[in-house]
Parts: structure tokens; sequence; C-alpha cells
């Protein structure tokens, strides 16, 4: 069975908890898998009940679009710049946050397992790395309530990825078609309420 999320992130995690741990150590560990983690940690901060504060979105969609650019070009594996890569805390407390979260992660991915091959592939990750820069730039616009779509479709596809779990994709993939819509229908009444269309 592929291995998950949560268990890639405990073995990636592993070792001295006295040791020092960075964000690019951890992606570099997880290799391809890292994709999967990034969209999860650019997206989760997002899913917050009611409105989010202004500009709040931005942050982690200026990231969040560097990860989706390099999977539509295809690159391997995600390469973070420096000052991203070199975020880091020490090994002790990543376990620690990585075996919070686990709960939460294994109730999600009691619904994945390892299926259609062809929405996880080399090719389908360029696909899903435009979709997911679609969500970032959505991201970018300040629009009340809203980011909790993409963000959600993100955190989908994330675990789908992790999980090689392609009808999980495909769901993602459509959440990430309805967030479009939804943003494009939601900017076009806002205009013309504002008499601007």
């Amino acid at each position: 069975m592929t291995q998950g999320l949560g268990a890639a992130l405990q073995a990636a995690a592993a070792g001295d908890p006295a040791s020092r741990i960075t964000l690019g150590e951890l992606v570099e560990a997880l290799q391809a898998r890292g994709y999967g983690l990034l969209l999860f940690l650019f997206a989760v901060p997002n899913l917050t009940p009611g409105p989010s504060l202004p500009g709040f979105s931005t942050v982690f969609a200026v990231p969040l679009a560097l990860v989706a650019i390099q999977m539509a070009l295809g690159v391997a594996h995600p390469r973070l710049p420096g000052f991203l890569a070199r975020l880091g805390t020490s090994r002790g407390r990543a376990q620690r946050v990585v075996a919070a979260a686990a709960p939460l992660l294994a109730r999600g991915e009691k619904l994945l397992r390892a299926r259609g091959d062809a929405l996880t592939g080399p090719v389908a990750r360029r696909w899903i790395g435009c979709a997911a820069l679609l969500q970032a730039v959505l991201l970018l616009v300040p629009l009340p309530l809203l980011p909790l779509i993409p963000s959600l479709a993100l955190v989908v596809l994330a675990l789908g990825l992790a999980a090689h779990d392609g009808v999980a994709v495909g769901i993602g993939l459509a959440a990430c078609a309805l967030a479009a819509l939804l943003f494009g229908l939601a900017l076009f009444y806002g205009a013309a309420l504002l008499g601007l269309a």
C-alpha cells in the first residue's frame, strides 16, 4: 500500500530530537511527495472560519504559486527558494507537530487508497500544477469567505497526490473548477453592483 502523507512526514522527521530540520530537508526527503506536503502546508492556514484578515491568503498564495509553477513545468520534485528552504526547527518540535496532525491526517487518509494512476503520474502532475496555480491566483483576490473553497480543493489535491489516489485528485480538480466559477461569478456580480460591468 502506498505510504500516506502522515506516515511519510513521520519518516522524514525521524531522527535525533535535538538536531535541526529545515523545510528544505523535509521536502528533499519526501521527493515528489513533497508537492503534496507543500500544497497542504500553504492551503491549510486559509481554512479558517469567518472572513480572513486582509492580505492573509496572499502570504501563502505566493509560495504556493512557486510550487505550482514547478509542478506545471514537470520538475520531478519541488525545490524551494533559499529563504524558504532554510526555515527550520528542532526535529523534536517537528516530530511533535507531526504527531499532533497525525490523527487528522489519518482520518482523511482512511478514505484514500492508491488508484487511478492516470491522475497521479508525472504527466497529470503538470495539469495539477496548472490547477494549483489558478487556485493561488484566486487566493490573491481579496474576497471574504471564498478563499475557503480553493484552499479546501488544494488540501484534497495534496492528500490525493500523497496517497496516489486518482479519485481524490479528480475530486480536488473538480473543486478547483468550482472555486474558479464561484470567484468569477462573485467578481462579475460585484462589478455589476458597482456599475463597472
